[in-house]
């Protein structure tokens, strides 16, 4: 299992449903990301799937297409798609120190045209889901040196009066649960 996936999923799920949120989350690994138009924008992707509520067009706008033999000799497909636009609160789970630990921000799944996404899709894995994220705040060297695995985990708040009650809450549930928490990048925490 990737490191603390399954608590981060735990908590985002739990955090959600008491807010009267949809609770669907993923784990995705973060491929690469460079400039597109003055923003640096995040290629995020996974091997496995993502729940069809996270894409354009829910199960209408996904396919599935053959794993590669390099990651999957036996085959298999992934359920493939766009992430629709929307405000995500993402979040990675580690352990540092023989402590658990997170980091939490608040940041962007955004639309690129159809030819950005092609070309994104070719220069990584053009067979797995893609969010084309942002990020406030965190520069990819930020978001890439602490960590020493790729994954990310993602969830969608309704709007950005929700993306700051959403982070809040999940904050204050880890803290709870004795976790040390860090808040990464441009975040604006609701009352």
């Amino acid at each position: 299992m990737d490191e603390c996936a399954g608590i981060d999923a735990l908590v985002t799920k739990r955090v959600w449903d008491a807010l009267g949120y949809p609770p669907e989350n993923t784990l995705h690994d973060i491929r690469y990301g460079e400039d597109y138009d003055g923003r640096f924008v995040w290629v995020f992707e996974i091997s496995g799937a993502v729940p069809p509520a996270h894409l354009i067009g829910g199960y209408a706008g996904a396919v599935s297409e053959r794993q590669p033999p390099m990651y999957f000799r036996l085959g298999g497909g992934t359920l493939k798609g766009i992430s629709k636009p929307g405000e995500i609160i993402w979040s990675r789970v580690y352990i540092e120190d023989g402590k658990l630990k997170v980091d939490l921000g608040h940041g962007q799944s955004i639309a690129l045209p159809a030819e950005e996404t092609q070309r994104r899709w070719r220069i990584t894995t053009s067979q797995w889901p893609v969010m084309h994220a942002v990020t406030p705040g965190v520069s990819r060297d930020q978001m890439m040196g602490h960590h020493k695995a790729n994954h990310i985990h993602v969830a969608y708040a309704p709007g950005i009066a929700a993306a700051g009650r959403v982070l809040a809450a999940k904050a204050a549930c880890f803290r709870e649960l004795g976790v040390e928490v860090s808040l990464c990048g441009d975040v604006n925490i609701a009352e």
